[in-house]
Parts: structure tokens; C-alpha cells; sequence
């Protein structure tokens, strides 16, 4: 077997791993768990076109959020870059999240987008990286906050408690390796041993940007602020989802299922959580009484609406200007 045919393979086997199991879940679900796929039908074309509208025009206040999020972040990096440019980013990168396999792929459109702001790739992404950890960090607290409101007998059922427990288990420990002296410190002798030496332009780069994100902590803390009121937003754009099918389910249900939900559709074990956003609405919301044909409806209207997204992401793509390139400016 040749090398080319190696790396096709590790391209393609994992994405076509992913296709198989979101195709095997959609199938589980409309031939086994929905009695009558025509309801789902029913309730998506029954939806109040109104609240749909008010629930998409929330994205927009969500672009402003993480983007303004984003800025911060590089600010404490000293880059500056204008808002409007970091905006125009992330609908970028969320077309290609959308529509390229690789969960990277819209990080790394995002961070050629601004390369003449920061002109290091690795730099870059670990500010992506660190802006990913508030974003899940405010997620993490939202859905810790809400667990009381929904009863921990409730929570106990569903493993609601193991999953959040396993998560800030995972987030604590990327932040104190990333974070550490001594991380820094294993890294700089790594990349002193023979035949490592082309990683230490890489280890001076990511040492420099944990030491600067390490001696500014108010700017994170500031940034997970601003991520719990994002995902707050995010929340709401489901419950007027829900709303608008007539979903008769308190707000604070709503709170204590969507993030649990976000993190298992972060889970890449199939294409943009296709299958498995399904089943966990069915599973989290069926908690609740809620039918799973109004389940999945809730559940393919907020995808439609990533989707529009990233169309909308697309068409800025296509039309974006290329910028001349200059020295990336520094705070």
C-alpha cells in the first residue's frame, strides 16, 4: 500500500464511518421510533413563521457576542482586529464547519481569514482553541445553573448529572495543561532533544501565547462571562423553536436539556451530529412527555437554520474582497 493511499484512507475511512452512523440513527429513527414520519410534515409546516424568524434573528446577536469574544481574545494577545472583520470570519467558518468534513475546517478558514492580523497559523488556532474552551466553559455553568430548576430526580434518570460531570473533567484539564509552567516547561526541553528541532519555532509560539493568557485570567474569566450569556441566547433560539410548534414545556426544561445536548452533538461519531441530535432530543425532551415526532421536528428546524447559515456564510465567502497584505498590528 502506498503512502498516498494511506492518507486517503485516513481521509476518507473516518468520514465515511461518520455518513454510516448518521445514516444508521435517521434510519432507526423514521422506521422504528416515528409511527408517522407524516406528523413531523405536519408540525414543521403548522411552525408560527413568526417566532421562526424572531429565533433566527437571535444568530445574529449571537455573531456579535462570539466575534466581540474573539476580539478580546486576540487583544490579549495584542493583535487588533476590527470587529466587522472577525464577524465576517465566523459566518466563513461556519459554511465550511457546515459543509467540509473535519470539525476544524471552519477554525482553519477562520484563521486564514484574518492571517494578515495574525500572521502565525499556531498562534491562531491556539487563540481559536482558548476562545472554544470559554464558549464550552459558559455552557458547562448555564447547564449546571439550570439542573436544580428541572429536579435532580429528573436529572438523575437521564445521567444529565454524569455526562456534565465528565465534561468539566475534560475542560479543567485542557485548561490546566495548556495553562501550566510546567507544561511550558516539557515543551521547551521537548523541543530541544535531536531530531525535534523543527518544533521549537512551534513550542516558542505556544508558550508565549499560554504564558500572556495565563498572566491575563480576568480576560478569560470575562470571555466564559460572555459565553453564558451567548449560550443563554442559544437557548432561547430553541425554546421559540419549540414555541412556535407548540411545545408546552417551561423555559427552564429548555435550559437544562440544549447544552446537554450541544455537548453530545460534539461527540464526532457522525457528520455535523446528524442522528445524534435526533436521539437525544427524542431521549432528553421524552423525559418530559414530549412526543418524539415534535422532538425531531424541533431538532431539524434549528439545523435548517445552521444550515441557512452557513449558505449565508457562502455567499460571503464568494463575495468576500481579498485584503492587501500588511504587518498584522500589535496592541
Amino acid at each position: 500500500m502506498t503512502a498516498t493511499t494511506k492518507s486517503t484512507l485516513r481521509t476518507y475511512v473516518p468520514l465515511m464511518i461518520k455518513i454510516a452512523v448518521s445514516l444508521g440513527l435517521i434510519a432507526y429513527l423514521l422506521f422504528i421510533q416515528i409511527e408517522n414520519v407524516g406528523d413531523i410534515r405536519r408540525a414543521v409546516s403548522q411552525a408560527d413563521p413568526y417566532l421562526l424568524f424572531v429565533a433566527f434573528s437571535l444568530n445574529v446577536i449571537g455573531y456579535l457576542m462570539c466575534s466581540w469574544r474573539w476580539q478580546i481574545l486576540l487583544r490579549a494577545q495584542q493583535f487588533a482586529a476590527p470587529l466587522i472583520e472577525l464577524i465576517r470570519a465566523y459566518t466563513i467558518g461556519i459554511f465550511f464547519n457546515s459543509f467540509l468534513p473535519g470539525v476544524m475546517s471552519g477554525d482553519l478558514m477562520r484563521a486564514l481569514d484574518i492571517s494578515d492580523r495574525v500572521p502565525s497559523y499556531t498562534r491562531s488556532f491556539l487563540i481559536l482553541f482558548v476562545e472554544r474552551l470559554t464558549g464550552m466553559f459558559g455552557l458547562l455553568l448555564l447547564a449546571i445553573i439550570a439542573m436544580p430548576l428541572i429536579g435532580w430526580e429528573v436529572v438523575s434518570e437521564t445521567g444529565i448529572g454524569w455526562i456534565l460531570l465528565a465534561v468539566a473533567g475534560i475542560l479543567c484539564t485542557l485548561t490546566a495543561i495548556f495553562l501550566s509552567g510546567q507544561m511550558r516547561a516539557v515543551a521547551s526541553r521537548m523541543s530541544c532533544l535531536r531530531g525535534l528541532g523543527w518544533m521549537k519555532g512551534i513550542v516558542e509560539k505556544i508558550n508565549e501565547t499560554s504564558m500572556l493568557f495565563a498572566a491575563r485570567m480576568r480576560v478569560i474569566y470575562g470571555c466564559i462571562g460572555i459565553s453564558v450569556i451567548f449560550q443563554a441566547n442559544v437557548v432561547l433560539h430553541y425554546w421559540l423553536i419549540g414555541e412556535s410548534l407548540g411545545i408546552d414545556l417551561p423555559l427552564a426544561v429548555y435550559f437544562a436539556i440544549i447544552p446537554v445536548s450541544l455537548f453530545l452533538m460534539m461527540i464526532p461519531a457522525s457528520v455535523n451530529g446528524i442522528g445524534i441530535r435526533e436521539q437525544a432530543f427524542i431521549f432528553l425532551f421524552g423525559q418530559f412527555g414530549l412526543a418524539a415526532e415534535l422532538a425531531v421536528s424541533l431538532a431539524w428546524i434549528a439545523f435548517a437554520m445552521v444550515l441557512l447559515q452557513a449558505v449565508v456564510g457562502g455567499i460571503v465567502f464568494a463575495l468576500r474582497r481579498k485584503r492587501s497584505k500588511h504587518a498584522a498590528v500589535r496592541l
